[in-house]
């Protein structure tokens, strides 16, 4: 289904701003910021036009003052380029859920399809009226491993499917959902490759953890990658999770509070008695998992999350990926994990990462 939307933007009682969703400009980190603490924020635009008392006006780049009404913490959608309010997601959209943002529907729309006493009449309509489908492979993937560290069964994730489609149905009657019975066997079987090796992901990360806790430094080079690879390679880590290798490394090199750090919540206490590298792993994975839908659905794929952490990760990493009709292959520019790497060593990190 083609992007057709256009947003009709009331600025007082007789002046009106619109522009083509196309032309939406997603937020950068500070807008987000901003929007969650229910700031002022500018809502930006290319192509926008000004309607007043029926006179009309153009701007090729408008910046629109607007304060949105909203809950703080709701879900917001992931893009390609930013984020955006829920309600900028265009029609046609393949939009991922995790669990997280199951919350923000149940904030808003009791069970029986009615709006909550405090629901917000956008976030209402967004999911009763506009043409979207819902892609539910986190929650599916997510199941209730975060307690039991593992890959759910085949028929654990026809039940979740069941219960996910069966909540939302009650309370958004019209939307899609993606993910079939017959679509989960696929689904197991790609993530059955990730959790083969999640042990000694997880195993490569606490080590890594127990090192930096005790105040051992990594340099930001290609011999502190080596350290890091090499206590990968120790773990058993191997083929496509050696990427695990160079985002920790870039964890633990980076500014003292950077993203991947917090999203590893290497700053928690009692981290491997509390598991902390898994739930750290399965969110990076999510990532992953959204970066091969942007591939197959293009622009027009969102991922839907109230999760702070890896909010944070994406505005920090969004820059770096390279998306490409390339079946199957996801590109990231390695300076992001090692920056101001030198050009002599590209070669020699080209070969230990076996690119």
């Amino acid at each position: 289904m083609p992007k057709n939307d256009v947003f009709w933007i009331r600025l007082d009682k007789k002046l009106v701003a619109s522009f083509n969703e196309i032309n939406f400009v997603d937020f950068n980190w500070d807008d987000y910021v901003k929007y969650d603490e229910g700031l002022e924020v500018k809502l930006k635009a290319k192509n926008v036009s000004y309607e007043m008392n029926g006179e009309k006006d153009f701007k090729e780049y408008s910046e629109i003052p607007v304060r949105f009404i909203h809950a703080k913490g709701d879900a917001i959608a992931l893009s390609p380029a930013g984020w955006r309010p829920l309600a900028f997601i265009p029609n046609g959209a393949i939009v991922l859920f995790d669990k997280n943002a199951f919350g923000t529907i149940k904030k808003h729309i009791d069970k029986n399809g009615n709006p909550q006493p405090n629901a917000i009449s956008v976030v209402v309509d967004f999911f009763q009226h506009r043409k979207i489908t819902i892609d539910p492979k986190p929650i599916l993937l997510e199941g209730n491993n975060r307690f039991d560290k593992r890959l759910p069964s085949l028929e654990e994730m026809r039940q979740e499917l069941v219960y996910f489609t069966t909540k939302m149905q009650e309370r958004a009657p019209n939307l899609t959902i993606k993910v079939t019975d017959e679509s989960i066997p696929l689904l197991h079987k790609a993530s059955a490759i990730f959790f083969q090796g999640l042990e000694a992901i997880l195993d490569f990360i606490d080590a890594v953890y127990m090192k930096y806790e005790s105040g051992h430094k990594f340099t930001q080079n290609l011999e502190g990658f080596k350290a890091v690879f090499d206590l990968a390679k120790a773990a058993n880590v191997q083929d496509v999770h050696l990427f695990f290798a160079a985002i920790v490394f870039k964890a633990v090199t980076g500014v003292r509070h950077n993203p991947i750090i917090k999203l590893l919540k290497f700053n928690k206490p009692n981290y491997i008695k509390e598991g902390h590298s898994f739930n750290g792993a399965l969110d990076i994975y999510s990532l992953i998992l959204f970066l091969s839908e942007i591939r197959n659905h293009r622009a027009n794929a969102f991922f839907v999350t109230a999760d702070k952490d890896l909010i944070h990760l994406w505005n920090d990493m969004n820059a770096f990926m390279v998306v490409n009709d390339e079946p199957g292959v996801l590109h990231f520019d390695m300076m992001y994990f090692l920056p101001g790497l030198d050009k002599s060593d590209v070669d020699e990190l080209q070969e230990l990462m076996n690119l």
